[in-house]
C-alpha cells in the first residue's frame, strides 16, 4: 500500500513520472490556444464533470496538466484539485471500509468545478473549439 501511495503522489507532484504532454485530442481544431496544458486540462475536467466522475484516478492527468498551465488561475485551481486528489488517494490506500467518502467526494467535485470556472475565465463559455468532440452517432 505504501508503494501505491508513493506512486500516486509521484504522479501528482512530480511531472517527470510519466508523459505529461497534452494529448492530440485536445487539439481537434486549428484554433487551439497557445497554452496547451491549460487547454488539455480544461477539456478533460469538463468531460469528467459531465460524467460526474469524482474518482481520484480520473483527476491525476488533469492535475498534471493544470499545474503546468501558464495561466495562474488554471494553475492554482489545479493545485487545489491536486490536494483533494491526494487526500482521496490516501483514503483509498488506507482501504478502511468505515471511512465516509462523501465529504472527500464533495471536496473533489468542488475542486473540479473550481478548475472549470478558471477555464471559463480563461477561454470563455463552452463549447471550446479545442475540446474533444463526441463521435457522431451512427444512423440506421
Amino acid at each position: 500500500m505504501i508503494r501505491e501511495l508513493a506512486a500516486f503522489s509521484c504522479l501528482l507532484l512530480v511531472s517527470a513520472c510519466g508523459p505529461t504532454e497534452p494529448s492530440a485530442s485536445a487539439q481537434v481544431s486549428s484554433t487551439a490556444p497557445a497554452d496547451q496544458y491549460a487547454a488539455s486540462a480544461c477539456a478533460q475536467v469538463a468531460r469528467v464533470i459531465e460524467e460526474q466522475d469524482v474518482r481520484f484516478t480520473s483527476n491525476s492527468g488533469i492535475v498534471m496538466r493544470a499545474v503546468k498551465a501558464t495561466d495562474p488561475g488554471v494553475r492554482e485551481a489545479g493545485q487545489r484539485l491536486a490536494l483533494v486528489t491526494k487526500e482521496a488517494g490516501d483514503l483509498f490506500v488506507k482501504n478502511d471500509p468505515g471511512v465516509d467518502l462523501g465529504p472527500t467526494n464533495a471536496r473533489m467535485a468542488e475542486a473540479q468545478r473550481g478548475l472549470l470556472l478558471a477555464c471559463t475565465d480563461l477561454f470563455g463559455a463552452q463549447p471550446w473549439p479545442f475540446a474533444e468532440k463526441p463521435s457522431p452517432a451512427t444512423s440506421n
